[in-house]
């Protein structure tokens, strides 16, 4: 299922699968260590995220910078694997399936190629830029997929955002719920981003994040499957920015940007 893609892509592919077999079966067991604040890591954390840097990072000879191991990106911009092993990791030691597998492979400060394990549709969600988004299932079936704001739901998540920043997204989750024109939702994961591409959101907003460990596999489905992807400010995201707003389409995402002032 992945032949169409570039190698590095089938690769990620492959591993992501593999990566999703191996928390589902400890989703709701894993160990549990404090990291800070109201933040978690498990032990599904740490094994996926070694499972995926040794399947695509010596898979591919490429660099590797993880949510929980680190690595640093080169300073030339050649090509390195962002990944964030389980986003949503309350969600996931929860028992439920709101989390995601994050693998993009950047380059230049864009992000080239994306895979993302969504096990609540028990697919693998893929983009390469400029080629669309897709989602694969085990079976081998393919679908594109495309935006739409029909669902009228939009996810906003203050996440780890403190002071000022927590003000504004206290403020603009109040502003989203008084115009009355979306249906609110935080779900706690990047996987908001699939499902924006996927046409089950129309528009999710994060208003910190520490690392595009997060963020940057998510914004190239957004992007490839017809949204609009930012900063807050309106800005094309890139891996040096701390917040995102995905919508489904640019009047959309107009609107939302002018709730922020």
């Amino acid at each position: 299922m992945s032949e169409d893609f570039r190698p590095q892509t089938a690769v990620a592919i492959d591993a992501v699968w593999q990566a999703l077999s191996l928390s589902a079966s400890q989703a709701g067991h894993a160990d549990i260590t404090p990291k800070s604040g109201r933040d978690i890591v498990t032990s599904a954390d740490i094994a996926v995220e070694d499972l995926l840097r040794g399947l695509i990072g010596d898979g591919s000879g490429l660099p590797v910078v993880g949510e929980e191991r680190g690595g640093t990106a080169p300073a030339d911009g050649s090509m390195y694997w962002l990944i964030d092993p389980i986003c949503g990791t309350t969600n996931f030691a929860s028992g439920t399936s709101l989390y995601s597998v994050n693998v993009a492979l950047a380059e230049g400060g864009q992000i080239a190629a994306a895979v993302v394990g969504d096990p609540s549709a028990a697919e693998v969600v893929v983009a390469e830029a400029g080629r669309g988004c897709w989602a694969l299932s085990r079976t081998g079936h393919r679908r594109r997929l495309s935006t739409s704001r029909s669902s009228q739901a939009v996810a906003v998540e203050p996440a780890r955002s403190a002071g000022q920043r927590r003000a504004d997204a206290a403020a603009y989750i109040a502003n989203l719920i008084k115009a009355d024109r979306w249906d609110f939702r935080s779900l706690g994961s990047t996987q908001s981003l699939a499902y924006v591409a996927a046409g089950k959101l129309a528009a999710w907003v994060i208003f910190r994040t520490d690392s595009p460990v997060h963020c940057a596999a998510g914004t190239l489905l957004v992007a490839e499957a017809g949204g609009v992807v930012t900063d807050l400010a309106g800005a094309p995201w890139s891996v040096e920015a701390d917040c995102c707003l995905a919508a489904a389409d640019a009047p959309l995402h107009a609107e939302l940007v002018a709730l922020l002032a």
